[in-house]
């Protein structure tokens, strides 16, 4: 009998999440993405730092005009690390 497969980053925990808040739809009450931590189901380097970027680049490519605001959070310490503002852009 065999075991069912999963691939490698379903089985992994992130170590970061976003929420995002959008100007108009459904998710104006902010919806919960959590960061890919691999290449292409290959390890890298700095998972987490890798993570981070990956969500920063999602948010940078919706832009102002879809995001009203977000916050990316770590999983670990539970506090923001970083916040996007739609008419300030990222904030420390």
């Amino acid at each position: 009998m065999s075991t069912p497969l999963t691939a490698s980053w379903q089985r992994q925990q992130p170590h970061t999440k976003a929420i995002v808040y959008f100007i108009s739809g459904p998710g104006q009450a902010g919806r919960t993405f959590f960061a890919r931590e691999l290449y292409f189901n290959r390890p890298v380097s700095n998972p987490r730092q890798y993570g981070i970027e990956g969500l920063k680049r999602m948010i940078d490519k919706w832009g102002p005009q879809l995001v009203a605001s977000a916050l990316i959070i770590d999983l670990e310490r539970n506090e923001e690390i970083h916040r996007f503002l739609s008419q300030k852009g990222w904030v420390a």
